[in-house]
């Protein structure tokens, strides 16, 4: 088995300034100083092994474009092997079944509490890990409360994605801007930052909103509501002092390696069906 992975700003060493475009526009070239262009350097690649990872970021410009995923599905349509995704402008799939699969080796209850908190990041951030995320979580079937400050609320149609999961699972979706009453009798955290979806594309707007905000780092009084071995989970990379207090990720409630082995391992997984059926 012979597998690349296929990483929009990455693969040709571009910056992100002589990166034109990687999908939705297959004839852009891939550097100004180089003679690539998408249409052909995608399929070529997708030539040399049996399968195919794309990570392709969202430009966080237009929310109704990113939420479509369009880039991401226009780029898929130049590939002919089976393909995972590694990281769309909404989805992150490989990490929500690491995470399903990490709570499931904590024997954290299937119908149990789940915080999936904002947590202050200095940079507006994509709502991939947030959107999926919830969607896990709510597909599990747990009682899922997004905590976030005002500005930060995630877009409806994630919201109501989710909510249609936990119909199904018998779990619950909702909201709150209170920090003590959402982590009541919490089984996990999750801390991530995202965009603001109020000012989605609005880079002084959105920093003007999160520079009020640095006290939102997961911190141990966070947990005085919860569950007394309320675990933490994050995706990483994380900054230490910023997204969370280092004596949480130092400490017993962190399952973040355990996260990052058990991505590798679901990774394989869906490979191994791939590849055998």
């Amino acid at each position: 088995l012979e597998y690349f992975c296929f990483e929009g700003d990455g693969l040709w060493n571009t910056s992100d300034e002589e990166l034109v475009a990687l999908a939705g526009r297959e004839l852009a070239v891939l550097g100004l100083d180089r003679p690539e262009h998408v249409r052909e350097a995608v399929p070529v690649i997708a030539s040399y092994g049996d399968a195919m990872g794309v990570r392709a970021f969202a430009e966080r410009r237009d929310l109704d474009h990113d939420i479509a995923d369009k880039d991401f599905n226009a780029l898929t349509t130049l590939i002919d092997k089976p393909w995972i995704n590694m990281e769309s402008a909404i989805l992150h799939p490989c990490q929500s079944l690491a995470d399903w699969k990490t709570m499931d080796e904590l024997a954290i209850p299937a119908n149990g509490k789940f915080v999936l908190s904002w947590a202050y990041h200095p940079k507006a951030l994509p709502l991939a890990v947030p959107a999926s995320t919830l969607h896990m979580a709510a597909a599990r079937g747990m009682e899922v409360t997004v905590l976030r400050p005002d500005g930060f609320e995630l877009p409806p149609a994630i919201m109501d994605k989710a909510r249609a999961a936990a119909a199904q699972s018998g779990g619950s979706v909702r909201e709150s801007t209170d920090r003590r009453e959402a982590m009541q009798d919490a089984h996990v955290i999750y801390g991530k930052s995202w965009s603001s979806t109020r000012c989605y594309g609005d880079k002084l707007g959105d920093q003007k909103l999160r520079e009020q905000l640095v006290d939102w780092c997961v911190d141990e009084p966070w947990f005085a509501p919860a569950e007394p071995d309320c675990r933490f989970m994050h995706c990483l990379p994380v900054r230490r002092g910023v997204v969370v207090a280092d004596r949480i990720l130092d400490g017993p409630r962190s399952v973040v390696i355990q996260e990052a082995r058990n991505r590798m391992l679901v990774q394989m997984a869906v490979l191994y069906g791939m590849m055998k059926g």
